[in-house]
This record gives C-alpha cells, structure tokens and sequence, in this order.
C-alpha cells in the first residue's frame, strides 16, 4: 500500500492529537499541517479509501492504528547512546531478576 507524504503527514498527526485528547477538526487539521482545506480533501479521501481513518469523525481505525505508529516509530528512528550502568555499579541487563522478596519464602511458581 502507497500512501502519500501529505496522507503519512495526517495519519501522524492524527495520532498524536487524539493521544493528547485535543478535539479533532478539519481547521485545527488545516493549520497543523500548513495546508488548505483543499490540500487535506484529497489525503482524507486516500486514507478513507485504505481504510485507515474515518474521513467523517475524524478517528484512525485500528489499521490506521497500526500504520501510524509504524510510520511514527520509523521517522523517529535514532541511534541510541550505549546504555549506562545502574548507580550501583550493576548493569541493568546483567542484574538477576527478583521473582520474591527477600522476606518471603520461595514458592513454586507455575
């Protein structure tokens, strides 16, 4: 499936505006992604027709879910910096995990 820059562009911002609980409306679609009312019509309809958003309420389905926070994970993409070790001089990958406290009594687990 081919999806434009400009469709990518609202998918995303979509996601994000209805992860900070903002109300969703074409004009604050609009101004978000610089665009005119004629420019967003046509990524709308493109996103409808794939089936990742409801053109009319403005909401992903849950494959539009999916494809936004894919194409979201991928543009932030970025080398991370080597982990650093815990302050007590024990890396966080190399400490064992505690299953109980140390005042309770071992049991079976299943």
């Amino acid at each position: 499936m081919h999806i434009s820059a400009l469709a990518r562009q609202l998918l995303e911002v979509v996601f994000t505006l209805h992860s900070a609980s903002t109300a969703l409306t074409r004009p604050r679609l609009e101004q978000r992604l610089g665009v005119s009312s004629a420019e967003l019509t046509p990524a709308l309809t493109e996103l409808a027709r794939h089936g990742l958003l409801d053109a009319q309420r403005l909401r992903l389905t849950l494959a539009g879910l999916a494809v936004a926070v894919a194409c979201g994970a991928r543009s932030r993409a970025k080398p991370r910096p080597a982990s650093r070790p815990a302050s007590r001089g024990v890396s966080l990958i190399q400490a064992p995990i505690a299953l109980f406290s140390q005042r309770e009594a071992p049991r079976a687990v299943a």
